[in-house]
């Protein structure tokens, strides 16, 4: 029977215990967006940590992120927004929480290769530690993003985030691993500029795999949600579907993904936005519609084109 892809993974009952409990009992607040969980808030100053490493372009749920303070968890409980909970971490993944943390945990997309990421943290504001974890069913895009960030690129135009370890499913564990350093950076707007332009080119020249002159390295999800931009330049993270792709892939499909995701936005009229746009900062790209459409609707099946 084939998997319902809204239904996730799998991961969220696999890697979590979630045993619902009054207010006095509970060590976090599970956050729900009509009935799927997007974060699982500790309830010691896991709010501020949440907020400080949170992209939510979604306009209604950025309000209750930052109306929580005013609102309070026994409102949002009571208008069934989330729930109070005593939160348990699989053992398999409990082993790789730093001696003394608290953690807070964002669950992502629900399609057939969700993961969850466990942001970990200490009351002295020390750096925090993101362990994202994943189970069969994402493991090539988590072996994808794993040799990719062990390789250890280095950029004019970009930073990477910083790779601590790894781990890949096997017979001791069914999980897959990967912990990096925070990202001390802000979210970035849903604007397409000529610094993201420079960025997608040079993520371009990453590999020469192929001789195909059709064909070149992308980073595959390069949209707001994965870029951070500080004093120091910008951060991609979120590397799970690089690889070779349509020329300008990465920088149309940053600017269709804000337009479609953000804005519903038809695929034609997508694309026309972004022909335009990346026009302005290079008008001999050659970009082919149809191969970036055949590559598009691989990995964002869940939109309506």
């Amino acid at each position: 029977m084939k998997k319902n892809v809204l239904l996730g993974s799998g991961i969220v009952q696999e890697a979590i215990s979630i045993h619902k409990c009054s207010a006095a009992q509970a060590t976090h607040f599970v956050l729900c967006n009509h009935n799927k969980i997007k974060f699982i808030i500790n309830l010691s100053d896991g709010l501020i940590r949440i907020r400080s490493n949170s992209a939510v372009y979604n306009y209604k749920l950025a309000i209750l992120l930052r109306s929580i303070p005013f609102i309070r968890y026994k409102t949002l409980a009571l208008f069934k927004i989330g729930y109070f909970a005593k939160i348990e971490l699989n053992s398999q993944i409990a082993q790789y929480i730093p001696e003394n943390n608290l953690w807070n945990i964002f669950v992502g997309t629900y399609d057939d290769v969700q993961k969850i990421v466990i942001q970990c943290y200490s009351q002295n504001n020390s750096p925090c530690t993101f362990i994202k974890v994943g189970n069969a069913s994402s493991l090539d895009q988590m072996q994808r993003e794993i040799k990719f960030l062990r390789e250890r690129h280095t950029y004019t135009n970009l930073n990477l985030p910083t790779y601590i370890s790894s781990s890949l499913i096997s017979e001791e564990s069914p999980f897959n691993i990967l912990i990096t350093k925070e990202i001390q950076a802000a979210p970035i707007q849903s604007r397409f500029t000529k610094e993201l332009f420079q960025i997608t080119r040079e993520i371009a020249q990453t590999s020469s795999i192929t001789k195909d002159s059709k064909k070149e390295f992308t980073h595959g999800d390069f949209a707001p949600w994965n870029i951070r931009k500080n004093a120091d330049g910008y951060t991609i993270f979120d590397w799970e579907h690089c690889g070779m792709r349509p020329v300008g892939y990465d920088a149309v499909y940053f600017i269709m993904m804000t337009e479609i995701a953000l804005k519903h936005s038809d695929f034609d009229t997508a694309f026309n936005k972004a022909c335009e746009q990346i026009f302005q900062f290079d008008k001999t790209l050659k970009i082919n519609k149809q191969e970036i459409y055949n590559e598009f609707t691989k990995t964002t099946k869940e939109l309506i084109f």
